[in-house]
């Protein structure tokens, strides 16, 4: 349970089996987006604002429409967000905080896990009872390091202690009636029982044309934005983030000064975004970066299949 607070950080103790006190911390942090920040195609749009409807149209839809007769009743909100990369991923959960005006606990698995064998689940446990108590939502980011799949040929006290956490989380997740939500760049990893207990998964795909010229509106500053065509520049590379464009278009702005220039042209982004894909494509062992994008089939089929 939580021992303290400090500004936007809490505070939560365990005694290890040394009994030397550990204390973790975790950010419960006023949301920093709003829905007007999320720059994503259409259709992830749409899946946004019907992941939102969830909570806020719960009674007209199990009430009112009549749903609490042929469903469980239930007001809980676990949404899981994959995809490439900075493609808004966190912004939107940040979002979704300040839609529903709560804070949000944003959890890193690392912090959790213990090398003292049992203590990782209570940990876990300490950190629902925290969101209970606060009513916040609580955040999983990089959600595959704590929903991956269990171990099936268990040969060491580490694979009891995985599948140990993941069978506590499991029993978390089906009690808990809270807001949460997962982030991940690999759906891949996930364990199927965790699919299947999360009522909706959001795919954040690469920007299209569309969003890009958004992005590239948005980060732009004003002063030059009639002198580049946004439009060309937006159905020039395919293969980059929001993250991407918002860096390529700011590392722009250094090189044009660095070589004695204050203006920023349509080239200098190109040049920048240009090398930004080069960068990819060689971490990638010099294979074209299409990027790993997990299909909504593979979601789908996960979310039908029996947990063992």
């Amino acid at each position: 349970m939580p021992i303290g607070k400090q500004t936007s950080t809490t505070q939560l103790g365990q005694t290890s089996a040394t009994s030397k006190e550990d204390k973790i911390y975790f950010e419960l942090v006023n949301p920093k987006y709003s829905l007007s920040d999320i720059v994503v195609s259409h259709a992830t749009m749409q899946e946004i604002n019907a992941a939102i409807s969830q909570k806020r149209d719960f009674e007209k839809v199990f009430n009112e429409m009549g749903f609490k007769e042929t469903h469980r009743y239930s007001k809980k909100f676990i949404v899981n967000f994959y995809g490439e990369p900075g493609t808004g991923k966190t912004i939107t959960a940040h979002s979704i905080a300040k839609e529903f005006n709560k804070k949000l606990l944003i959890v890193d698995y690392s912090q959790i896990e213990s090398k003292y064998v049992g203590d990782t689940p209570k940990n876990l446990k300490k950190v629902f009872e925290f969101a209970n108590t606060e009513d916040c939502i609580v955040f999983f980011d990089e959600a595959d390091a704590i929903l991956s799949r269990r171990v099936t040929n268990m040969q060491s006290a580490t694979d009891t202690s995985v599948n140990q956490t993941r069978s506590v989380l499991l029993n978390i997740l089906n009690d808990f009636e809270g807001d949460l939500i997962f982030a991940t760049n690999f759906i891949t990893n996930y364990d199927p029982a965790f699919m299947r207990r999360i009522s909706k998964h959001v795919y954040f795909d690469l920007p299209d044309y569309e969003a890009r010229v958004r992005l590239y509106k948005k980060y732009i500053p004003s002063k030059f934005l009639p002198n580049i065509d946004v439009a060309a520049l937006s159905e020039s590379f395919d293969g980059l983030s929001a993250a991407d464009i918002e860096k390529g278009v700011l590392m722009a702005a250094f090189h044009v000064v660095s070589l004695g220039v204050s203006d920023l042209t349509k080239e200098d982004i190109l040049h920048q975004m240009g090398l930004i894909l080069k960068n990819k494509k060689d971490n990638s062992g010099g294979k074209t970066v299409a990027v790993r994008n997990v299909s909504k089939e593979y979601v789908k089929e996960k979310i039908g299949e029996i947990e063992s």
